[in-house]
């Protein structure tokens, strides 16, 4: 810490050097006069000043009072504390309008008077320096310094974010997967005056239709089935911050309609409240798909994309700004605690791979180079061993494959072509839990088509709610259950081996079988060879 004295008597200077020795980590600089102070405040830049107010013997002369006027007007706001005999109510008065933190009297100075107001000094100090490295850390993870790149397109983007970051307008955010569209969201929250407000991140495709209403909007108790108590939704909880609307091309249709009337008159209601919430958040949205197409099909509502769509941001992928690979290389290497080193060619490697995921699949593969690689010295075996793009299979020829398999399944399970469409929705629905937005994306198809479909094949709830009953036993196990099962004639040979017995006929075909004999409609009358018999 740098302490500035001006005192035009050295004994004055020198009493208060004898007293900042006592602190640790302290510089003390020693000026005499109006020209000298602003010369040392020039020069050494203190962190604190200690003003005398008269600077010479004429008693009109008012010299520290014009050193913190100056000081002030040049835009400094170095703090000052008065160390003077002159205890006039008016100096007092202007010392405190020029910013002077504190006012001692050198009649009744000693450390137990001075020493603690320097150290509040620079515990201020201390916490300042804190704020602004904090500050400069949360611009280079979320405001503009974190969006990577120098090329035009990203300067673009920046451009962007600073004409808009302080409007309340919505924002639609388009880029590919990974190409950091919710980074520029931060960005746009960081650079506005809501910084200091929540920002809020709902993934519409995440949960089911009623789940995500009831997240975003909130709802009171008992609005439905479950709800045991009043939750506040995501719109209310963003405040008077930023809330993103993440994958908004997922969201249900008849939540589309919803969030169109919130955004036209910024008020919202909670499921099952009676009065409606205004909305003070600003309402950031992005996708990566192309919403224009989704409109032409009927997915996606017009009105809606218009009113998201008052700025667009369109986030390039790494394919269109590949003279910034270098350099996200370089950070993201920076940030690990391993140091790695890249030879020439490992580099050129890099340039030329495709990058699919684009900077999130970047920043993975340094990760994981950090993590594996045997050498800090990266090379191109070490590249093709753990950063080789991993090969797509040959969609072709496993679908041929497949669909030798499914002719030569046998024909009593009729459409061959319903089966394998019934067994595609089956497995994905149930390996996405249920949810059919996700189930539709790794189909590749809309959401509403696989439903239908899935209601064409079954006419019921998806695979992971199902429960076996004898209602619909019959279709999940093609019987119905044992439980259940009646002997009649149409099922009696399934089950017996045989027709019941209600439905017996004797005939001379069967007869031996259950009479043990012959019946006597058939039977022929001989005589005996034994006359005895007779």
């Amino acid at each position: 810490m740098k302490i500035l004295v001006v005192d035009d008597q050295r004994s004055g200077r020198r009493t208060l050097r004898q007293i900042l020795t006592a602190l640790d980590e302290v510089e003390v600089l020693e000026a005499v006069g109006l020209d000298d102070a602003l010369a040392a405040v020039e020069r050494s830049a203190p962190d604190l000043l200690l003003l005398d107010v008269r600077l010479s013997d004429d008693p009109r002369d008012r010299g520290g009072l014009e050193i913190l006027r100056r000081v002030r007007a040049s835009g400094r706001s170095t703090p000052a504390v008065m160390v003077t005999s002159v205890s006039e109510l008016s100096e007092i008065r202007e010392a405190m309008r020029l910013g002077a933190q504190d006012y001692v009297l050198k009649d009744e100075l000693c450390p137990e008077m001075l020493l603690p107001i320097v150290e509040g000094q620079r515990e201020r100090l201390l916490l300042k320096g804190e704020v602004v490295r904090l500050r400069e850390r949360v611009d280079r993870t979320f405001g503009t310094k974190a969006l990577l790149g120098s090329s035009a397109a990203m300067e673009r983007v920046r451009r962007i974010i600073e004409r808009v970051a302080e409007s309340s307008k919505t924002v639609l955010i388009r880029g590919e997967t990974g190409s950091g569209k919710e980074m520029v969201a931060r960005a746009l929250h960081e650079m506005s005056s809501r910084r200091g407000e929540p920002f809020v991140a709902v993934n519409c495709s995440a949960l089911p239709g009623t789940l995500i209403e009831s997240l975003i909007f909130g709802h009171e108790r008992g609005a439905f089935t479950g709800a045991e108590k009043r939750m506040r939704g995501q719109l209310e909880l963003a405040g008077a911050g930023t809330i993103l609307l993440d994958e908004i091309a997922e969201m249900p249709g008849e939540l589309q309609a919803k969030l169109l009337r919130v955004l036209e008159d910024r008020r919202f209601r909670p499921l099952g409240a009676e009065s409606e919430i205004p909305l003070r958040a600003r309402v950031l949205a992005a996708t990566h798909v192309d919403l224009e197409k989704r409109i032409h099909e009927g997915r996606f509502r017009e009105d809606l994309f218009y009113r998201l769509n008052v700025v667009s941001v369109h986030v390039p992928s790494l394919a269109e700004r590949d003279a910034d690979l270098l350099e996200l290389l370089l950070a993201f290497t920076a940030e690990l605690p391993r140091k790695l080193r890249y030879t020439d060619d490992a580099i050129a490697w890099l340039v030329r791979r495709p990058w699919p995921g684009n900077v999130r699949e970047l920043r993975n593969v340094v990760e994981r180079l950090a993590l594996l690689a045997d050498d800090d010295l990266i090379d191109v075996p070490t590249l093709e061993e753990l950063a080789r793009e991993r090969p797509v299979i040959d969609a072709t020829a496993e679908i041929d494959r497949l669909a030798r398999a499914l002719l030569a399944l046998p024909e009593r399970l009729g459409s061959k072509l319903r089966v394998i469409e019934r067994a595609v929705l089956h497995h994905a629905i149930e390996s996405c839990g249920g949810n059919k937005a996700a189930a539709a994306r790794l189909i590749g198809v809309d959401r509403k088509m696989l439903e239908r479909r899935w209601d064409r094949h079954t006419g019921e709830e998806p695979p992971s709610s199902r429960r076996l009953t004898p209602a619909n036993a019959q279709r999940y196990l093609g019987e119905e259950p044992p439980s259940s099962r009646r002997l009649t004639p149409a099922n009696a040979q399934r089950y017996l081996g045989e027709e019941p017995p209600s439905s017996r006929r004797l005939t001379p075909a069967n007869a031996q079988r259950y009479l043990g004999e012959e019946p006597p409609s058939s039977r022929r009358f001989t005589l005996p060879s034994d006359p005895d018999d007779t």
